[in-house]
């Protein structure tokens, strides 16, 4: 019983990495569509360090540059060039691999630099996922707490991987982009899932477009809004007919086949 509880934690706090990653890193720091309260900006710091280990300016980089690149010579991480199942499975070295990249860090993140706190601590991802999988096993004892950092480091890397495969190779199109949408995708990663909206509109706060699309991240928001935690600094609702190219909506198959479905015309 007690290692099906630690897997339901790692899930649960997979979950939580990846709300911070969709509000902090990306719609945050990538996009700057939003602005946090500087209480709030230091959880999502601390959760980034000890959930995911991540170094935000590493992300920002490569995720700037996916955009710059997207899908053809250059993109850090897609699934067109270097293969789907590369992407699926090996999405973390390729991450690394231009996160490595000090000309990457320098021309896409130069406008994020490191404070004092960064340079003493939270630079150091390793050592906050650590503190996390010691802080697990001193509650849980020894081996569910390994199950439950286990399962938190599988279950992320697992749906950022998708976001980056999956999110490129199956799914629907309703903008004219090499991005595709999955619903079910999106309800699991907190709005990422919908990456063609995404990649149509990269500095929306809100990444569901149209009526029957939900962004599981966006009332998360309008809740810190509401408490004056956050400010969005996009427009969400408007744009959406007109920005670039709307065509019927595809359904993109695992050869590239495409068949159209009916054209969606409703906003929310």
């Amino acid at each position: 019983m007690e290692y099906a509880v630690a897997v339901v934690v790692g899930l649960v706090l997979a979950e939580v990495g990846t709300l911070i990653t969709t509000i902090y890193l990306h719609r945050v720091l990538s996009h700057k569509s939003i602005r946090l309260h500087p209480a709030v900006t230091m959880f999502m710091r601390f959760g980034t360090w000890m959930l995911t280990s991540i170094s935000p300016r590493e992300w920002v980089a490569v995720h700037r540059k996916h955009h710059n690149f997207s899908d053809v010579e250059g993109d850090p991480h897609s699934p067109h060039i270097e293969g789907y199942w590369q992407i699926m499975i090996g999405n973390v070295y390729y991450y690394r691999r231009e996160a490595n990249n000090g000309d990457t860090l320098e021309k896409y993140a130069s406008d994020l630099s490191f404070d004092r706190l960064d340079r003493a601590l939270l630079r150091r991802g390793v050592l906050g996922f650590s503190l996390t999988g010691i802080i697990l096993a001193l509650i849980m004892g020894i081996g569910p707490g390994l199950v439950a950092i286990t399962t938190l480091a599988v279950v992320y890397l697992l749906l950022n991987a998708a976001i980056n495969g999956a999110g490129h190779t199956f799914g629907y199109k309703s903008f004219e982009n090499d991005a595709t949408n999955l619903k079910l995708l999106a309800l699991f990663t907190f709005g990422e899932g919908l990456h063609n909206n995404h990649h149509a509109r990269p500095a929306s706060a809100k990444l569901s477009a149209f009526k029957d699309e939900f962004d599981p991240a966006w009332p998360v928001i309008r809740l810190l809004e509401k408490l004056r935690l956050a400010e969005v600094l996009s427009k969400v609702d408007e744009g959406w007919e007109d920005h670039r190219r709307r065509i019927p909506r595809t359904t993109v198959g695992p050869l590239g086949k495409s068949t159209v479905a009916a054209k969606v015309v409703a906003k929310d």
